[in-house]
């Protein structure tokens, strides 16, 4: 998938400055798709970032997911996303304000000092709790665990919650949740009040090709 975006040199030298740091734990930066990622087992590791200028500040945005190749091949036949985005779409995903209960969180950069000063921040917080965090994510106990632990509620790891019901139903049967139709039927509720008629349908032949679905 090209992202024909065009890297201002502030990108440029802000992921060669990471790059060293991310590659000794194992990914490699995709400069077209703003992250730095890392197969595993079952898909990816990966950080993405969103850098944003305004009079001479930048601000920057930090991502951080992992992607399911299970969940995310069937969900995707069930979702309206364009198909150039399939395979990169993540199955979790969380932004470092939000991981940390920080409302509207991003980094600003004003000055070199303000620069070198983020740079070793968002390495302390990959060092400390962020590749932890990605390391339990890559198992599909934890991703519905996460996803289903409070289907009532909304999940602060996913931003799209109309893709969480689908994403939440798939990771249900996957792990043999006992409580797979109590889940797909919260879900459903759910899509019914905030959904298109078009997302309820497409939910519907998911639930339908779940119950017939043997993971073996």
């Amino acid at each position: 998938m090209k992202h024909n975006m065009i890297l201002s040199k502030f990108e440029v030298k802000f992921y060669q400055r990471l790059e060293s740091f991310f590659q000794s734990n194992g990914f490699s930066l995709l400069m077209d798709q703003k992250q730095f990622r890392k197969s595993t087992q079952n898909g990816f590791q990966n950080i993405i970032f969103s850098v944003t200028e305004t009079e001479k500040v930048f601000w920057i945005e930090v991502n951080f997911g992992v992607r399911y190749e299970f969940v995310e091949q069937i969900a995707q036949q069930f979702l309206n996303n364009a198909r150039g985005y399939r395979p990169s779409a993540n199955t979790l995903v969380i932004s470092i304000g939000k991981f940390q209960e920080l409302k509207y969180f991003r980094f600003k950069v004003t000055d070199e000092l303000d620069f070198g000063r983020i740079v070793e921040e968002i390495i302390l917080f990959f060092t400390k709790r962020g590749f932890d965090f990605l390391q339990k994510a890559e198992t599909i106990l934890f991703i519905e665990e996460i996803l289903n632990d409070s289907p009532t509620m909304p999940c602060r790891y996913l931003y799209n919650q109309v893709h969480r019901c689908f994403k939440g139903a798939i990771a249900a049967k996957l792990t043999d949740n006992q409580n797979f139709t109590t889940i797909a039927n919260i879900y459903r509720q759910f899509l019914l009040k905030n959904g298109t008629d078009e997302e309820l349908i497409n939910y519907e032949r998911l639930i339908t090709f779940l119950h017939h679905y043997n993971a073996n």
